[in-house]
């Protein structure tokens, strides 16, 4: 049986604390569009670029639920011609915001994003979301929490890290991990989620 995990999002939220009704009803139309053609990673960064005043290199992969945002983004800047300046994200993140337009004068230099979820996890190994929110709490640090998941033998999707962990790239946080002599394998696993629709195959570590 070729392992599936499917992720039931009954409640997912998230925003800049100054986000502009514009905005917001950009993205809506987004994720909307994104469902209703059932578009896979690199269509969801698509439309998102084509349909939203500018998006930042913080919020993909937690609007998009995209896995490898930085190398979607390179694959696609030079073809649409992207934008860029730096900004300040939650007081201490640096990245850059991304826009089709040329003109970023008006785009804040800092942003305060507010994650708020309700998500069901059932995988064919009959792990659900109950260990990866108990170790969320417990602990603060992204990197400790994958940490502390991979010690209790828990095989960690990049969506887990993501819905769970607050990890935006884990796969530079499994190499880290690795460096300092932590051993792990790495795999992949068919996942569905309700936010996109989609089932493809995203990496598993354990």
């Amino acid at each position: 049986m070729v392992e599936r995990i499917d992720y039931q999002i009954e409640k997912y939220s998230f925003a800049d604390v100054n986000e502009t009704p514009r905005i917001a009803q950009q993205w809506n139309e987004v994720i909307e569009e994104c469902r209703r053609v059932r578009a896979g990673s690199a269509e969801r960064l698509r439309i998102a670029l084509l349909n939203v005043d500018y998006v930042t290199s913080f919020e993909l992969p937690f609007r998009l639920l995209l896995v490898r945002a930085p190398q979607l983004i390179a694959d696609l800047r030079d073809e649409l011609q992207l934008s860029r300046k730096s900004a300040v994200f939650n007081g201490r993140r640096f990245g850059c915001v991304y826009s089709v337009k040329s003109d970023l004068s008006k785009v804040p230099d800092e942003f305060q994003y507010r994650l708020s979820t309700r998500i069901f996890r059932e995988g064919s190994s009959g792990d659900t979301a109950a260990p990866y929110r108990e170790i969320a709490k417990e602990i603060k640090m992204p990197r400790e929490r994958l940490k502390r998941a991979l010690e209790n033998g828990l095989a960690v999707t990049a969506l887990d890290g993501l819905f769970w962990f607050g990890m935006q790239r884990i796969a530079a946080d499994v190499a880290v991990l690795r460096k300092k002599g932590m051993r792990m394998t790495t795999s992949e696993v068919q996942v569905w989620d309700s936010l996109t629709d989609t089932l493809r195959p995203v990496p598993v570590y354990r």
